[in-house]
């Protein structure tokens, strides 16, 4: 998603319930983060989507050799707004259970992670579907119209809303831990060789892709809402754009939940979803982006 300052707009109706139900969902779904430290071990659990569950306590794990651990100057904080004053009771009530979950969310990043300074983190209506990282606000902004849009792209393929949530809300905690992966890029000053959008898309699979079937779901959910999105004829702006296209972030993203586990996925190759070609690098590739996120984190991660 592109990195964008807040566009200046005027008041417009609140989000329709199932998508800004679904995006209130990707939140209470966020999981607490699956860091890796540098020897080899992963911590990861994983919430049903829905029920939140307050972090566990980091465990208080020795540096590994040669690593100085940062200073903790800043925290995940919520970037609160003013509510809508034409609000019905049950919308304040969403608006409400929103600003807890969100507090939530950021209290789980907070024992996972030191910060040289404050990183806020919100949903906002923005007059079209996106989602990002304002360096000057220091802030992640989830937009409210993403949810519709993915609502819209998931509808035909399942049969109850409910399934549609599910898929909105896994495609959607993608996006927002690629976002903050932008926001750990620029706190950390971290050095990424070649585009950041596809580093920051590697980390939200590491991150998710935690060994819990929930997890992994999200992940196959937002490699498909790339792979939907990718359905409009290119033009020159797609081939210059920052991102990879849509297609190639949905092969990328496949190919590196199988080079994970390649027993448990072995069926994306079996089907065809993922070629054999590619499929036969998946597992190193997992292991260097693994190894790579590992080292840029380690000073960062409690």
């Amino acid at each position: 998603m592109q990195t964008a300052p807040e566009p200046t707009r005027a008041p417009r109706p609140r989000p329709t319930r199932p998508a800004a139900r679904a995006l209130l969902l990707a939140l209470l779904a966020l999981p607490p983060l699956a860091c890796a430290p540098s020897d080899g071990s992963k911590v990861a659990t994983n919430a049903a989507a829905g029920t939140p569950t307050p972090a566990p306590a980091a465990p208080s794990t020795p540096a590994p050799s040669g690593v100085v651990k940062a200073p903790d100057k800043g925290d995940f904080k919520v970037a609160t707004r003013e509510p809508d004053p034409d609000m019905t009771a049950e919308e304040r009530k969403d608006y409400e259970e929103e600003l807890k979950s969100l507090q939530e969310t950021a209290d789980a990043l907070n024992k996972s992670f030191s910060l040289p300074h404050d990183i806020y983190i919100g949903f906002d209506d923005c007059e079209e579907a996106n989602a990002f990282y304002d360096p000057e606000k220091k802030k992640v902004t989830v937009c409210y119209e993403l949810a519709e849009d993915l609502y819209d792209a998931f509808k035909k393929d399942y049969k109850t809303d409910e399934q549609v949530d599910d898929a909105v809300t896994n495609a959607t905690t993608f996006v927002f831990y690629h976002e903050l992966g932008h926001a750990l890029v620029d706190a950390y000053d971290l050095p990424v060789t070649g585009r950041e959008e596809d580093a920051v898309d590697q980390l939200s699979v590491l991150l998710l892709a935690d060994g819990t079937d929930e997890g992994e779901r999200m992940v196959l959910d937002a490699a498909v809402s790339f792979s939907k999105q990718s359905k409009g004829e290119l033009d020159e702006l797609a081939f210059a754009d920052e991102h990879s296209l849509d297609q190639q972030r949905y092969y990328n993203i496949i190919c590196l939940l199988y080079g994970q586990n390649e027993e448990k996925f072995a069926s994306l190759v079996k089907d065809g979803t993922l070629p054999q070609a590619r499929a036969e690098r998946c597992s190193e590739e997992y292991a260097r982006v693994d190894k790579a996120w590992d080292a840029l984190l380690a000073p960062y991660t409690k």
